[in-house]
């Protein structure tokens, strides 16, 4: 996939942009909604609680941020439009294009997934890299500033309270005062742990009703030295638990430095151990032997970082009757997904490009009054298709807990045969993964062309294993 040639990022806003707009956290949502809002308004001013390495380098306020990350094709097309080459800035500091499925060893379903190349390509890297590349481009526009190690500590309203005018400031130095920056449109994007109901409903704001899809998933990641003699026919592995009782899961990727990154981990009681036994055996008890193969015999060259989530998490702004204007929510701060899907900075990056947008639409309609409603009833729009996507599959799993959508376990019964089919034809891998990647729709899977083939597949290749997985047995 090449860069979107864009046009030439202006130096300053146009003399027709609006005020000042405020973004209240600098991890990837952050930054894509900083980026799009200096292009609509004269100011803006992004709010970090930590201070922001110049490198690529992890840090504390994304813990997520050292396990393994995936940019799907979605994401880096909207990420090429808004920083024009980008993509060939990161594979000059050491990315790398891998072909899906052609570069991968995908184990899911009981059975291997078909290899061949289909053009279907992602960015291999780490996401201290790409973070680290985007903010660079973020942090050198004109008009922004960067508040580093600043904690939000509320909201300014009007005094009807049908407006949020600002923020206070805390300054995490001893001895700074509290202050108060006004905006005229301020972002809260600070992931999961976000304060926005809280800070509402002094307000008099209910808060959003949440969909929780409880997983317990935990993860365990270590690097290794990259071995041409340990993996000599692929790039990538990923063994997938077989439904619906194993709950163990694992996957190797290629980032910068000449390094794998290796994340054990699962659901309920599938935890990876954080020492070099218990990982190894974790790996061991995979579905395939693929990855533990490679790392018995690899050089780890890290130390072992943990990290889980307890549920899938969707907190419905859309459907809130009432909600202040000059105020907005993005990012983890509205859905937070399964890791394992490799969603987050795709739909981060999607919900971008909607803001810009509907920032563009309502410059054209005279102002930003009512402004959230819309954007919040469209961004579920974006944000249904991965959701359906992490929630359906975590379904398949005995021990996962929450509200079932009408119909799921009809399309999981379905979405079970694709998955077998996808062992043998390269057709229905293809489409599977434009799926996974978010560049069709759920739906292009039930497409009368794609269902004639998975029909066809069930009578050629019967799989005792998709068998048994359908009766709910685990097949040994």
């Amino acid at each position: 996939m090449r860069d979107i040639v864009d046009r030439p990022r202006r130096a300053s806003p146009p003399p027709t942009s609006r005020g000042h707009a405020i973004v209240i956290g600098a991890s990837m949502a952050g930054l894509l909604a900083a980026r799009v809002l200096c292009d609509h308004f004269a100011r803006v001013t992004l709010i970090e609680r930590d201070s922001l390495p110049a490198q690529a380098e992890s840090r504390k306020g994304v813990p997520q941020g050292r396990h393994l990350h995936a940019l799907h094709a979605k994401g880096e097309q909207i990420l090429c439009r808004l920083f024009p080459g980008l993509g060939d800035g990161l594979i000059q500091a050491g990315a790398t294009r891998v072909d899906l499925p052609g570069d991968i060893v995908w184990f899911h379903f009981g059975g291997y997934n078909v290899r061949f190349k289909s053009g279907l390509t992602q960015l291999a890297m780490s996401r201290p890299l790409l973070e680290s590349h985007v903010r660079r481009r973020v942090l050198a526009i004109a008009n922004l500033t960067c508040l580093e190690q600043y904690d939000v500590a509320g909201l300014v309203a009007s005094p009807d309270r049908t407006r949020i005018t600002g923020v206070t400031v805390r300054p995490r130095t001893e001895g700074r005062a509290e202050s108060t920056l006004d905006a005229d449109l301020v972002v809260d994007a600070t992931g999961r742990g976000s304060r926005t109901p809280l800070w509402l409903e002094p307000l008099g704001y209910p808060k959003p009703t949440e969909s929780a899809i409880s997983i317990g998933y935990g993860y365990t990641t270590r690097l290794y030295r990259q071995d041409p003699t340990c993996l000599t026919d692929a790039r990538i592995i990923f063994i997938q638990p077989t439904p619906p009782h194993d709950k163990r899961l694992g996957a190797l990727y290629p980032i910068e430095g000449g390094r794998w990154i290796v994340t054990l981990g699962g659901y309920k009681g599938g935890h990876a151990p954080a020492d070099e036994q218990g990982f190894l055996e974790h790996a061991k008890s995979l579905a395939a032997p693929d990855i533990y193969n490679v790392i018995c015999r690899a050089e780890p060259i890290s130390d072992f970082v943990t990290h889980g989530l307890p549920s899938n998490l969707r907190r419905h702004y859309e459907k809130l009757a009432r909600f202040p204007d000059g105020y907005l929510v993005m990012g983890d701060a509205m859905c937070s997904f399964n890791p394992i899907y490799g969603q987050g900075m795709s739909v981060s990056a999607m919900e971008a490009d909607l803001f810009d947008r509907c920032l563009t639409a309502a410059g054209r309609q005279g102002g930003l009054r009512g402004f959230a409603r819309g954007f919040f009833n469209d961004a579920a729009k974006v944000i249904d298709n991965p959701w359906m996507i992490a929630v359906g599959g975590d379904f398949l799993y005995s021990g996962v807990e929450g509200k079932k959508a009408p119909g799921t376990d009809l399309v999981n019964w379905y979405v079970g045969h694709v998955h077998n089919a996808t062992h043998h034809d390269p057709a229905l891998a293809s489409a599977f993964i434009q799926v996974l990647m978010l560049l069709k729709a759920p739906s292009s899977l039930f497409h009368p062309r794609v269902v004639l083939r998975v029909l066809k597949n069930r009578l050629l290749n019967r799989s005792p294993v998709y068998q048994a997985i359908s009766r709910g047995v685990t097949p040994r």
